[in-house]
């Protein structure tokens, strides 16, 4: 009731409920309040005529029912027709534009190179050296690199693991006994 507003809208007269019961009562006792029929009428010889009325509209000749059943088939089988030529349609186009198919050498190097830092995949040296034919690789291409020092320490400092100090140590040491 808390919830409900104070103000309804809805507004009586000023001292309505106060003479209600006397207005009430006094409209009963006259004769006018109540009416004396019902105020329903049917018409004349009504019942007679209505059990004629009702046979003839019974008698009537039923309407043709027309089943759409059938609508729905040709519908589903119409479309499952077009769905077939527009799959086979797709499947030709499709094929005949994808004909070069991708090899492994057509991939660069550098993409190999890519993929295989950018998802952390790690191999052993053992696991490298079963995967990489060795008949592709000379002798000469290992020897023969010509590493400047700039190289070498650039690669030393990016190797976390390394302490270059320490090797500076070691050499100095065996050059220095």
């Amino acid at each position: 009731m808390k919830s409900l507003p104070k103000n309804s809208g809805f507004k009586t007269p000023e001292s309505y409920f106060e003479n209600f019961s006397e207005k009430l009562n006094n409209s009963i006792a006259q004769e006018t309040a109540i009416p004396k029929t019902e105020g329903f009428t049917i018409p004349d010889d009504y019942f007679s005529t209505l059990h004629t009325k009702i046979q003839t509209k019974l008698n009537q000749k039923e309407p043709k029912v027309v089943k759409l059943h059938s609508f729905k088939k040709k519908l589903y089988a119409a479309s499952s027709i077009a769905a077939a030529v527009a799959i086979l349609i797709a499947a030709v186009v499709f094929n005949n534009s994808s004909s070069t198919s991708i090899t492994f050498n057509d991939i660069a190097a550098s993409d190999i190179e890519s993929y295989f830092n950018e998802n952390d995949i790690e191999f052993s040296t053992y696991d490298l050296a079963q995967i990489l034919p060795v008949d592709d690789i000379n002798i000469s291409d290992v020897v023969e690199s010509n590493f400047n020092e700039n190289e070498i320490m650039n690669y030393l400092e990016s190797n976390n693991s390394i302490d270059i100090q320490d090797i500076y140590l070691e050499d100095d040491e065996e050059q220095y006994p």
